[in-house]
C-alpha cells in the first residue's frame, strides 16, 4: 500500500510539481491520498490537481484508491474539488451557486454549448459570450463596469480557445475574486489534443516541441485554424485569427500573471519576467491573475494591443500574416454595433 501526501502549500509551482510526481508512481495494489497537511487552496490548485488525480486514477484501473483526512477541508468540498476526482464528499462540480467572491469548479460539455448555439440560431461565440458575461456578473455582483467587461472578455477568449482548438469534450473553469486584495484569478482547463497538435494544422509553422508551440501560441496571428491560403468568411466576427491568447496575456501585465501549460511545457509570465515550468499535462491549462485596480479603459487597451500585435506579426512573419479577427480584439457590444 502506498500513501501519497498532498502538499501543504499548493501554490502553482507546488501543484504542478506534485502532479508531475504522480506520474512517477509505480503500479501498486492500493493508493491512499492523505490530505492532512493540505492548507489553503485557490482556483488553479483545485482545478489542476483534481483533473490530474482523476486522470491518474483512471489510468491505474487495477489499483484501489482511498482518501484520508479530507473531512475538514470544507471550502474545497463546497467548491467541488473532491467530487471532481471521484471522492464522494462535498458538492458536485458546478453545484454551488457561486457568489460575489467565487465561481466553483465547474465542468461544461462542449457539445452542450454547441447544441445551445444550434437551438438559438446563434454562433457558438455568442453563446460563450453570454456565459462569460453571466460568470463575470456572478463573480463581481456587478451588472456592468470595467471589471465586468474585462472578466467577460477574458473568460470568452479563453473558453473560445478550448471550443475552437482543443477537440476536448469538456472544459473546466473556476474563479476567485478578492476585493480587498484587488485581485481576481480565473482558470480554464481542457483534456484535448494540446497546443502543439492544434498548431500542427498550420502548414506555415515548424514546431519541434511543446515549449515551441506555447511560445508561438502567445504570438499574435498564430493559429491552427486560420492562416494564409485559407479563405476568410465575410462578416464572421468570430472567425479565429490567433489573437485570443495574445490579447489575454497582454491584459495581465499591469500587476498580474499569466500561466499556460500543455504537454511537457508551461510558461509563466508575471512581474518577475518569464519562466519555463516543466509539466506532464494532457490537454491545456490556463491561469490568469489580474490586478482589478488597473482595468479602466479596456476598449483603448484592446485597440492598442491589437495594433501592437499586428505590427509585431507583420515584422516577424509578413508572408503569412492574417488580419486580426473582430471578436478577439473588441468587446462584443462594440462589434455588434458595427455589424
Amino acid at each position: 500500500m502506498l500513501t501519497i501526501k498532498i502538499p501543504q502549500n499548493l501554490s502553482l509551482t507546488e501543484a504542478v510539481n506534485f502532479c508531475n510526481r504522480l506520474w512517477q508512481t509505480e503500479q501498486v495494489e492500493e493508493v491512499t491520498f492523505d490530505f492532512s497537511r493540505l492548507g489553503h487552496v485557490e482556483p488553479f490548485t483545485m482545478a489542476f490537481v483534481a483533473m490530474e488525480i482523476s486522470r491518474f486514477t483512471e489510468l491505474l484501473s487495477d489499483t484501489s484508491f482511498f482518501a484520508d483526512n479530507f473531512e475538514h477541508h470544507t471550502y474545497a468540498a463546497h467548491m467541488g474539488f473532491f467530487k471532481a476526482f471521484g471522492l464522494d464528499y462535498g458538492n458536485d462540480p458546478g453545484e454551488a451557486s457561486g457568489s460575489s467572491t467565487y465561481i466553483p469548479l465547474t465542468i461544461v460539455k462542449v457539445d452542450d454549448l454547441q447544441r445551445r448555439a444550434v437551438e438559438s440560431y446563434e454562433s457558438v461565440g455568442n453563446v460563450i459570450e453570454g456565459e462569460s458575461n453571466k460568470l463575470a456578473k456572478i463573480l463581481t455582483r456587478q451588472q456592468d463596469g470595467a471589471l465586468v467587461d474585462t472578466l467577460t472578455y477574458s473568460f470568452r477568449e479563453i473558453m473560445r480557445n478550448v471550443v475552437e482548438h482543443s477537440q476536448s469534450s469538456v472544459l473546466e473553469y473556476c474563479a476567485q475574486y478578492w476585493p480587498t486584495k484587488n485581485k481576481v484569478e480565473m482558470v480554464v482547463l481542457d483534456s484535448g489534443i494540446g497546443i502543439q497538435a492544434s498548431l500542427a494544422n498550420n502548414p506555415h509553422l515548424t514546431i519541434g516541441s511543446d515549449r515551441e508551440a506555447l511560445q508561438l501560441a502567445l504570438m499574435p496571428t498564430v493559429s491552427g485554424k486560420m492562416f494564409k491560403g485559407l479563405r476568410r468568411r465575410n462578416n464572421d466576427v468570430w472567425q479565429n485569427s490567433g489573437f485570443g491568447l495574445y490579447m489575454t496575456n497582454r491584459l495581465r501585465r499591469n500587476g498580474g500573471s499569466f500561466f499556460i501549460c500543455s504537454g511537457s511545457s508551461g510558461i509563466l509570465l508575471d512581474p518577475k519576467g518569464k519562466s519555463d515550468v516543466r509539466t506532464l499535462f494532457q490537454g491545456t491549462a490556463l491561469r490568469m491573475v489580474m490586478n482589478t485596480q488597473n482595468m479602466a479603459g479596456l476598449r483603448d487597451q484592446l485597440d492598442r494591443y491589437r495594433k501592437e500585435g499586428y505590427a509585431m506579426a507583420k515584422h516577424f512573419s509578413p508572408g503569412t500574416l492574417v488580419e486580426p479577427s473582430i471578436a478577439s480584439t473588441m468587446l462584443s457590444r462594440d462589434f455588434a454595433d458595427e455589424s
